[in-house]
Formats: structure tokens, sequence, C-alpha cells
């Protein structure tokens, strides 16, 4: 694992699949030192409800990391890489320390059919308070929290451990520097593995574990983290469990990088391999695509606009197990989530929903479901992602900045300035104090900027773009925003659709900022110059010193 900047990347050898860490420093962490509960009494584990050999369930990963705006939204800490690939749609309220937000993610979890929520924990014994840590144990009281107000009202969903185990690396485990990765053959990193999985089922009354036969359920991430396992590293933890927890032991998840064998084996990856169909038990997902993760080179599969988790659920529901496993709900680090988000809204929900009702029915899939997943397939938009070199910054940029000289340079990330077209002239400048670009005569009494839009970032995608450009505000008639749209009114006009809002310049002689939403944005390349969009200036010159063009909605790195 390596750790630059705010994030922390970690990597398995064996495997296209990995997670991602981020985290924007230690600022609003809790001062208070971390404290594990005592182990809950035996009558509240007597308690515990718990799945039978003939039910049927769905569960799916839950990362409960993020937290407006500091931690796993951004990949730097000016907040202009954003590093998700999926976006929440209320991203301002999203953070771990809320109670409301985890309460509307059970919900939609119920939504989905979805019974049990598998809490990625990434706690480390003694180490709770490193701020990279800290979230695995500030998280879960507000999930209680909200998992209270539900059962309050009728049915909540149970709550499983996903044990990663990336924190058995030296860096997470130890306090001491240059320690090795845990060894899970000797005393110590036996303990270690088990006090891990002590303290996250501390921290979770029994009245919300999932269980399964009575027993509570625990998946393993990958073996490869720790320096070593053996048939005792799960012995030690199903003794010691039982000693802890009134003679439960857990039900331990565990795919083939583990050596022994478990209570039940899958394993990580189905949302980029496909499904992953073991004995009773399946794995599947939607897609994967860490493009905006800089210093990935993971393949993606593209999600065919729902088809390859259609036919995913498909070969599930065809071994009939008895628990399938969603990867993921919420992973938007890697595109893998199929929670409410931007791009997507409710539809991986209701399709989670539909498959789940199959599974738990007992049902064959039908003819009709087959032809429907292959419909998706066959009629799926293309994905338009060659060009992952933009996929990091959904937020492309051109700006001017000062070099030594007076006129300055062109930083182009993405987007482009397009030079040489007849009504579209422009020259470097320094205005009202800032080195910048401004309009010059051309062939038109108009004067134009015209820009292109990186086709690998969008193409043709005929969504919605928020433009946003700083502009200085001398005397003279609007700016109007021109730019090629889905509109089919007429070849020209759709080509130069313009926004109805024009930018009203008032003579104050001032630097401003203006954003612009541009639904139904086509950029398919249809203007002078090949351009997708331009900034008009109707009468007199207009300066100009960045210009932003992002997927998001305005506001989202403010």
């Amino acid at each position: 694992m390596s750790q630059r900047g705010g994030r922390l990347t970690s990597r398995i050898a064996s495997l296209a699949v990995v997670f991602v860490w981020i985290h924007g420093g230690a600022a609003g962490y809790a001062q208070q030192p971390v404290t594990i509960p005592p182990p809950p009494s035996p009558q509240a584990i007597a308690a515990a409800a718990s799945f039978g050999p003939d039910e049927r369930v769905v569960a799916t990963h839950y990362f409960y990391w993020y937290r407006w705006p500091d931690q796993h939204f951004f990949d730097d800490a000016n907040r202009r890489d954003d590093a998700l690939r999926q976006h929440f749609p209320d991203h301002r309220n999203v953070s771990y320390a809320s109670k409301d937000w985890q309460r509307r993610q059970m919900e939609d979890l119920l939504a989905a059919g979805i019974d049990v929520a598998l809490l990625i924990y990434w706690g480390a014994p003694n180490q709770y308070d490193k701020p990279d840590l800290r979230f695995s144990v500030d998280g879960i009281p507000p999930l209680v929290a909200a998992l209270d107000e539900l059962a309050a009202r009728g049915r909540t969903p149970r709550i499983g451990m996903f044990y990663d185990t990336s924190t058995l690396l030296g860096e997470h485990a130890f306090r001491e520097p240059g320690r090795g990765n845990v060894d899970l053959c000797t005393a110590e990193g036996r303990d270690i593995f088990y006090r891990t999985i002590r303290d996250f089922f501390r921290l979770l009354p029994p009245r919300h574990w999932a269980c399964l036969d009575g027993r509570p359920i625990v998946q393993l991430y990958e073996a490869a983290f720790a320096a070593g396992h053996d048939r005792q590293t799960i012995e030690y933890v199903y003794e010691r469990f039982a000693k802890d927890f009134a003679g439960r032991r857990p039900f331990i998840i565990a795919g083939p990088s583990w050596s022994f064998r478990a209570d039940a084996r899958t394993g990580w990856g189905a949302a980029l391999g496909g499904p992953i169909l073991g004995d009773g038990f399946a794995q599947i997902g939607p897609g994967y695509d860490d493009s905006p993760v800089s210093g990935r080179d993971t393949p993606t599969r593209d999600r065919l606009a729902g088809g390859f988790y259609r036919a995913s659920w498909l070969l599930a529901l065809r071994v009939r197990p008895r628990m399938v496993i969603v990867e993921t709900w919420n992973e938007l680090h890697e595109g893998t989530g199929i929670c409410e988000t931007l791009e997507d809204g409710r539809f991986y929900i209701d399709l989670t929903r539909r498959y789940s009702e199959l599974l738990k029915a007992g049902r064959e899939p039908s003819g009709d479901d087959w032809a429907a997943a292959v419909a998706g397939l066959l009629n799926a938009p293309a994905s338009n992602r060659a060009g992952r070199q933009f996929a990091s910054r959904l937020s492309l940029e051109f700006s001017v900045t000062a070099n030594g000289s007076s006129s300055g340079r062109l930083v182009e990330q993405g987007l482009r300035l397009i030079p040489g077209v007849a009504d579209g002239m422009f020259q470097p400048a320094r205005v009202g104090g800032s080195t910048c670009v401004a309009t010059s005569p051309g062939v038109s009494e108009h004067r134009y900027l015209y820009f292109d839009v990186a086709d690998p970032y969008y193409y043709d995608h005929r969504g919605t773009l928020t433009l946003r450009f700083e502009y200085f505000d001398s005397p003279g008639e609007p700016v109007v925003v021109q730019y090629d749209s889905t509109d089919e009114t007429s070849a020209v006009a759709d080509r130069y659709k313009e926004h109805p809002q024009p930018i009203t310049r008032t003579g104050s002689n001032e630097w401003k900022t203006v954003t612009r939403r541009l639904p139904g944005a086509r950029c398919a390349n249809r203007q002078n110059g090949g351009a997708d969009f331009r900034l008009l200036s109707i009468g007199g010159e207009l300066a100009i010193r960045r210009v932003e063009v992002s997927k998001l909605p305005d506001g989202y790195a403010d």
C-alpha cells in the first residue's frame, strides 16, 4: 500500500479489483479517545434474530466512510479533483456521522429488497484514533440509531461485517514504524485478527446482527494483506468468539485466497469479472470503472445500461443460492454502486428489487426475464470511455496563468480553446490585473470564443453539463452561451442552442464568475472548428481567464 497526498490506495497483484481510501485529513474528527463497549449480555445475544436454512437472503457491501466534503470525495486538498465515478444526489448531506443519512441508505436497501448490509469495517485494534481509521468506529453509533428508528417502524436491515483485511498491513496495524504485515500464524497476529472481529460485534448491538443459523456473518477480504495464515487462524477466531459471545461462533465467508475452509466460499471481483457462484452463495455486481482514481490501470466493465447486472442476477438465480451478495451498495470510486446516484437515479434499486423477489419466491427466471436481459445488452449505448486520462477529473479546465511574461500561457486540461476559427479569433492579454485571453477582430462583427470538450470525457452523451467561467465585466452588450444540443428543430440551430439566460455586463470593470447548466448537451463537435460550445460577445471584446466544464451539478466542489 502506498500513501500519496491525502489518499491511501491498496492493491493486490492477484486481483484486478482494488479498493481506494481517500482522506481529507483529521479535521473534524472527535477528539475523545475511542472506547470499545464490553461484550453484550448473554440475554441480548440469545435474542438476536437469525435467518433460517430455508430463507433466501440478499446482502450488499455498505461503505460508510463518506463525509462531505473532506473524506472520500476528492483526491486533493483543494477539492478540484473529483475522485468518484458515481455521485450521491444529495452529496452535501452525506456523512457517516449523520443518523439521517444512514437511515436513508438503510431505507433504500429495504426498497431494493436487500436484507443485510455488510459494513466495510476498516478498523484495527488499538489504532482507532488514527485519522484514517477513526470513521470505522465513529460511523457505527449513528447507524445503530438509524436502525433503531427503522425497527420501531417495523422493519430494518440486519448488519454483518465485511472485514477489510488491508488493515493487516503493518502501517495500519502497528504504531511502531517499519513493522511488516501482520502474520496470522503467530500468536500476536491471531490476536489482532480476532480482536478486529470482536470489536466490531461489541460496537454493534446483537439486536442488529445479521445471523445465519444463529451465527453472526463475517465476510473476509483478501488474504494477500497478511504475512501468512493457516488453519489455526480461523480456529482461533471460532474459539475466542464463542468464549466472548455466549457460545456463538461466527459464520465466516472467505474467498479462494484463504487456504482454510470457511463456512461458505465466494470471492471479490464480481462487479468486474462476472458472477462468482459458490456452494449456496453467489456474488454479483453491476459493472466496474475506477477511472476517476489516478494511478489506476484496472480494466473497466461497462454496465451496458443494466444488461451486465441483469445477466449476472439471472446466472446467480439458476444455481438457487441461499445468499446473493451484491458488490456493492455504494463504492462510488470504482463505479460499482447500486444506490441512488446522479448518473442512474434509482434504476438499480428497482432492478435489484425485481430479482430479489424472484430469489425469495424460489422462482426460476422466465423467458421474458432472459429476453429483457438480452435486449438490454443489445440496446446498450456506447460508453465512450476510451480516454481514461480525462476520467480522473470530472471538471475540465481551461485557464490562463502567469509564466513570467505579461501574456501568460494556456493550460488545457481536456478543454481546448480552438485557434484559427475565422469568427473566433483571440489573443493573450492582461486585463484587470490578470493574465487572460481576449477576443480580437475576425470576419464577424460579433466576437466568439470556441471550445472543444475532449471526446473521451463527453461525446454525444446527451446529458447535462455545468459550465462555469470567469470574465472581465467591461462595458458592453450581453454575453451568450451557445452549445451543441440534442434539439431537433433545425440542423444549424441545434448546434448553436442559446442558453436562455444571457450574461448581462454591468461595466463594473471587475472579474466575475458565472455558471450555466446546459441540459441536453450533445458535444458532437458540430460547431465551427469542431467546437462543442462557444461564448458570444454581442458587442465589444470579451476577456476570460478560466472556463470549466463538469458533469456534476454546480457547486459540487465549492
